[in-house]
């Protein structure tokens, strides 16, 4: 087998990208960065909160033509010990639902 990249589960690449972005369960109360991105969802960096697997969010991305606010859905999540993380180690992969299409072409930008 000669260096064959097996199908991405995706559909969509991934680029790694930082941006800053706020999420919350209700409102985008939280500070985090997201490192991971697609136009499908993004794995965010934070130390604290770490929502759980199936956790409905709001994230608001900050752009040059203001804020773009979309729901998610927490699919997986890392919460490793302070002491022993390391920086973009802490954090939680979303899908996002329904993102707007102005978040699709700013996502697809970067």
């Amino acid at each position: 087998m000669e260096g064959k990249k097996k199908p991405s589960k995706r559909g969509d690449e991934r680029k790694f990208k930082r941006t800053p972005l706020r999420f919350g369960t209700d409102e985008p109360a939280h500070v985090g960065m997201g490192i991971r991105l697609s136009t499908t969802g993004v794995f965010i960096t934070a130390n604290r909160p770490i929502f759980k697997k199936g956790s409905r969010i709001v994230v608001e991305f900050k752009t040059p033509g203001g804020p773009i606010t979309v729901s998610a859905v927490v699919r997986h999540c890392k919460n490793i010990a302070p002491q022993l993380a390391g920086p973009g180690q802490n954090g939680m992969g979303v899908e996002f639902v329904s993102p707007p299409p102005e978040l699709v072409e700013y996502l697809g930008s970067l």
